[in-house]
């Protein structure tokens, strides 16, 4: 007797293949992401820097896209490997655009921390939870060749601008001087 396959059997069988792909591409996010951290409409405090750290081929993930027509200024911004173009960027307190151009070869976030200073670092590795508490926000890492926009809200202050995008198990782009000075007045 010859054995078919119903057309039925076949769609439930591609279903289940397409459930259990979109399931197991959900799960390669890193613990303590959200979707909320993802879907561009992150606020500071939203996600704290280094939660994921995405491919090379990472896409864009603009945040606050809908702030962006109240923004008062621009801040253009390129990164490269292990380094922003400058070392202090300025703007004017209220609604900012942050145009960030990644022209290195690796993935790269700009993370803010308000107040300035130091990155907090526990056991050599960047305290979240210190990161958290201190209200550090990010445009979470993308891919090279791209430009991506965040616009935030902010106070007048100092912020540590930096990118904590590992290099291996013991080092991140901070750890090669890939930070820079915000001056909101």
């Amino acid at each position: 007797m010859r054995h078919t396959t119903s057309p039925t059997r076949t769609t439930l069988a591609a279903t289940t293949l397409a459930v259990v792909a979109l399931l197991a591409a959900c799960a390669d996010d890193a613990p303590g992401t959200t979707a909320g951290s993802l879907s561009g409409d992150s606020v500071p405090g939203d996600s704290v820097p280094g939660d994921s750290v995405p491919g090379v081929d990472r896409p864009c993930e603009p945040v606050n896209e809908g702030l962006e027509p109240d923004a008062t200024s621009t801040v253009d911004i390129t990164v490269i490997d292990y380094a922003f173009d400058r070392a202090e960027y300025t703007a004017e307190a209220g609604i900012v655009t942050f145009r960030v151009v990644n022209d290195g070869a690796a993935p790269h976030e700009v993370a803010f921390l308000p107040g300035g200073g130091d990155v907090p670092m526990r056991d050599g590795q960047p305290d979240e939870d210190a990161l958290e508490a201190a209200g550090a926000f990010e445009l979470e890492a993308f891919g090279p060749d791209q430009v991506c926009h965040a616009t935030y809200e902010l106070e007048p202050g100092t912020y540590t601008l930096f990118c904590i995008v590992p290099i291996d198990e013991d080092h991140t782009h901070y750890d090669e001087g890939m930070r820079a000075t915000l001056v909101v007045t």
